[in-house]
Parts: C-alpha cells; structure tokens; sequence
C-alpha cells in the first residue's frame, strides 16, 4: 500500500504524525505533502526515514489543491489521508472534477467546535470534506458521534487512536512533584490555548471555591491566547478576588517537567477531540480532574468520575480529593501503565496505517453506495 499523508505544517512537535511515520512497514510506501514550506522536524523526520516531501507552500486553498493534485497525480497513492481541518478541504478541493483515483480519507482532529464557535464557513466546509471522502477517520468516539451527526456514513466512518511515544516521560516521583521542599504552594496546572472550548472561567469559579475553604494553591495555565482573552480572565480572577493564585504561563517548551511537579491536571473544556494533555499527564501518573467532553471519556472514563462541563461546584470538590486524598495519587499512578498501553506511538501509528487500508477496502469492493455521488 501506498500512503500520500498530507498535514497542514511540519513545525514543533506532532507525535502523531511521528508514530504514523514510525509505523510505516516495509510491504508499504509513504509520502508525505504539507501545506506549509517544509522545513520543520517533522520533514526533517520524513526525509531521514527515507521518504519524499512534498511542500505545496504557504498558499491560498484553491492554490493548494491543484498542487495537491499534481503531486498525487505524479506520486500515483493507493490512498491519500489527510490530516486536520485545512488538510481535508485542501485534499476535498483537489477531488473536484476528479472520476477516478486514490481513496481519499480525512482525520477528523476536531470535534464541536466550529459549532461552539458558530462558524457557519467552518461547517460547511466540515460537510462538503465529509461529502468528498471515500471514508472518514474519527479520533475519539465522541468524534465519530458528531461525523455521523453531520452525514458520514456508517460505513464509511473508521476510528483510530492518538498517541505518543513514552520514552522521554518517565512516571513521576514525589520528589518531581514536591521539587525537593517540603512547604509549598499548592499547584493546580492546566495546559491548553486560551479558546472558548477549554472553559477556563469555570476552572478560576472552582480554584476560587477552593481558596475559599481556605486551601493555599495556585493555577497554573500554559498556553497561548490573545490579549483580549489574558485581559478577560485577568478581570475574573481579580472579580473572584484570586489574581494572586493565577499564574499565565503562555507557552512551555518543556511541559513535561511542568506536569511532573504539580499536584494535579485540570482539563475542565466543554469539548474535545483526544486531548494530548490528558493523556500525557494520566501517562506520567499525574492525577487528572476532568470533564466528561467528547474524548476525555475515552481516556478516563474506564479509570474514574468525571465532571459535566460546567460544573465548577463538582470541579472544587474532585480537585479538593486530588490535593487532600493520598488514595487518589496512587490511583493515577495505578493507570499510568494502561494509558500508556493504550496511548502508546505503535498502537497510533498501526490505528492510522489501518484507517488507510479500510479506505482502499471501501473504494475496491465494489461498495458505490458508500462512495459520494459526486464523485462516481
């Protein structure tokens, strides 16, 4: 089989797209084509792998899509799986007035939140990718949910699983978390941009109840956002009277160090696809106080209770268990192994190559009442 795997860029670090490539066999082919100029790590880790780049450029959509469809028409795949949002209306641009080719197949990396934003572009353009894919890849059961919601069909919708590789995350000791002292503050850490979906004004409403039931502590977030939305959550903190305990951290080169010396994680979003940072700190054996949005149920939801999004009164009170319960900080480190198990780089890499297989299934059985009818 032959895989065109095509991203939207090629900077930092992506461990999904490291384990898609570490997963590759030798009966395969891959290459890879991103969307920006491809020079970041992950080109650099395609090209020592021995496979071709392909760099369509910083360009508009429409651009982008008749170089796409040059370079599959030259590189003749089996399959083209593209990742993400602007990957898969890239790759649903380039079908147009295509017949015949590859089996074409998007990564859904997002969940609600074209819909929690009210992006009417984003969802249309979310529809018309579904409409133009031999099969759709979900990944979290929360997202193969909402694809089916927006007119994927079953039998076009597969599932694969994120994960990492846990080589450079060694579970974390009491002397990582205490940092060598023995009175500290304590430190509630939470890791994401600063967007609409990671709720973070509930996280300051139950940080607050926590100060109030006179529990020394302080947040922690790393992430990036505008400087309207630090200057929103600035003026919570100050109205619920804790801009002492709130720390912006903006971004963390090196969060693991971050996660492994603080009390407890907070992912407290009212969406999610498959977030890396729960399962990245479940991993380490951090104790992750989380609601039940989209992915985080499938990461979690086999080990503990979680929150219904909103709820700042239940968030205070599981956080209050995560810094006080000693029971609850060898329970996270109990189930490190299993998230490591099952968020693991090879059963990543292996989920995806095989979401590409069932695509080339879909287009060469003779299932045409799965396959759009634009495209037939």
């Amino acid at each position: 089989m032959k895989v065109l795997l095509v991203v939207p860029g090629t900077e930092g670090r992506n461990d999904i797209l490291s384990s898609v490539l570490g997963a590759v066999g030798e009966s395969d082919a891959m290459e890879l084509v991103t969307l920006d100029a491809g020079s970041g790590p992950l080109s650099h880790e395609a090209s020592a792998l021995g496979f071709p780049v392909h760099s369509l450029g910083p360009s508009a959509s429409l651009t982008a899509a008749v170089r796409l469809r040059r370079v599959i028409r030259r590189a003749a795949p089996d399959v083209v799986q593209a990742h993400g949002y602007m990957a898969g209306w890239v790759l649903a641009l380039s079908s147009l007035a295509v017949t015949r080719g590859p089996a074409l197949q998007t990564v859904r990396h997002h969940n609600l939140f074209h819909h929690l934003a009210r992006s009417r572009t984003g969802l249309l353009r979310d529809r018309f990718t579904i409409r133009r894919m031999d099969s759709m890849v979900a990944s979290s059961s929360s997202v193969g949910d909402v694809l089916l919601a927006e007119g994927c069909r079953s039998g076009r919708l597969t599932h694969a699983t994120n994960g990492r590789d846990w080589s450079d995350a060694p579970v974390r000791t009491d002397l990582d978390r205490g940092g060598g002292a023995t009175d500290r503050r304590r430190r509630i850490l939470a890791i994401g941009n600063l967007k609409i979906e990671k709720d973070y004004p509930t996280l300051l409403r139950a940080v607050a109840r926590l100060v109030e039931s006179e529990h020394d502590l302080e947040v922690v977030i790393a992430g990036t956002g505008s400087a309207s939305a630090e200057a929103e959550l600035k003026n919570l903190a100050a109205e619920l009277r804790i801009e002492d305990r709130l720390v912006l951290a903006g971004w963390v080169a090196d969060v693991f160090t971050l996660i492994r010396r603080v009390d407890v994680v907070a992912h407290v979003s009212v969406d999610e696809a498959s977030p890396q940072a729960v399962y990245e700190a479940a991993g380490i054996g951090v104790p992750v106080v989380a609601t039940s949005s989209g992915g985080i149920r499938d990461i979690l939801g086999p080990h503990q209770e979680l929150a219904p999004p909103g709820d700042d009164q239940m968030i205070a009170d599981m956080l209050a268990a995560a810094l006080d319960d000693p029971k609850v900080t060898r329970r996270a480190l109990e189930i490190a192994g299993d998230i490591r198990h099952r968020y693991s780089a090879d059963r990543c890499g292996r989920s995806y190559l095989d979401a590409c297989r069932t695509a080339v299934r879909i287009t060469t059985t003779g299932l045409e009442s799965l396959r759009s009818p634009s495209r037939d």
